[in-house]
């Protein structure tokens, strides 16, 4: 048994009554024995998903952890006051500046489910985790949504080559930028209209198709030369795509938040301006959801009330 990655199945006794434990899951047992061994199981139960997903919650996992230390506790002997203590300290980004409110969200609720885990499988005797409240976070969509105009501008801006490509393929694919960075050539399939279709896995390995223009399409093969296919397309990391883009805005006198995600809201906004069906656009950009792709119609609505009122 490897000590700190294993969860034992142990067989409940005949008979047994879960009572105030009901939440606990009797027949699991982990043989962790620190903060970061059972980091290390709740990332291994995660196998089934996303690699961006389990990046995600190890890092957060692992400054809970350490908040929590400076807090004078561990998991193990943490009380509401510990974790609330570590999870004001997380609020901040590393670098002390305020977090957004939809990235404080997400790390609690990361931290919610680590607490609600440990409980689970027996690491820990209470639960914290439904004492943690999530605050609703406001929608700023509409403030992160381009104009064409500025997106043109940005392309524009981008010099030719590597830079210009990773612009158009994050815009026209409305790729996620963890999508661009894992991107490999086995993925792009030439068509014989002269446009290549991305064969892509986004968020839970849920796999779908998108279309980049024949001209972008021209550019991208052009620049393959002898990569081969499991070479990536862009073989840079998430955080340097987000600084070229910076550049790039930068040089285009954009907006200084601008980051990759804002090219894939642009792209979906401006489909659906443009008379694209919301269906079409909620498949290319991998939502689950139909919901999740309307609120791109009402960041950035077309018709309102207020027009047929006097002035």
């Amino acid at each position: 048994m490897t000590v700190g990655t294993d969860l034992e199945i142990i067989q409940p006794a005949q008979g047994e009554i879960a009572g105030a434990d009901a939440k606990r899951m009797p027949s699991l047992r982990t043989s962790a024995d620190t903060d970061l061994d059972l980091l290390a199981v709740w990332i291994k139960s995660h196998a089934d998903g996303s690699v961006h997903t389990r990046r995600a919650y190890e890092r957060i996992g692992r400054r809970f952890v350490e908040a929590l230390s400076h807090a004078g506790s561990d998991i193990r002997s943490a009380t509401i006051d510990h974790v609330q203590a570590a999870i004001e300290v997380m609020r901040a980004k590393q670098d002390g500046s305020p977090a957004s409110s939809a990235t404080i969200n997400m790390t609690i609720a990361a931290v919610k489910a680590f607490l609600g885990f440990a409980h689970q499988v027996g690491y820990t005797r209470f639960n914290a985790a439904p004492l943690i409240k999530l605050r609703k976070a406001p929608r700023t969509l509409a403030q992160r949504i381009l104009t064409e105009f500025d997106t043109q501008s940005i392309l524009r801006a981008a010099k030719p080559g590597r830079e210009e490509l990773l612009c158009e393929v994050g815009y026209y694919g409305a790729l996620r930028v963890s999508e661009i960075a894992s991107l490999t050539w086995s993925q792009v399939i030439p068509r014989e209209t002269g446009e290549v279709q991305l064969a892509l896995v986004g968020k839970g390995d849920k796999p779908r198709h998108v279309l980049l223009p024949a001209e972008t399409a021209k550019k991208l093969l052009a620049m393959r030369g002898d990569a081969s296919a499991s070479d990536r397309v862009f073989p840079i990391t998430d955080r340097r795509i987000n600084y070229i883009l910076k550049a790039i805005v930068k040089r285009a006198k954009g907006n200084p938040s601008t980051s990759p995600h804002w090219l894939r809201h642009a792209h979906a906004s401006h489909a659906i301006d443009n008379g694209a069906p919301i269906t079409l656009v909620s498949q290319t950009l991998g939502h689950a959801d139909l919901k999740t792709t309307s609120v791109y119609a009402h960041a950035r609505p077309n018709e309102s009330s207020s027009r047929f009122l006097k002035r």
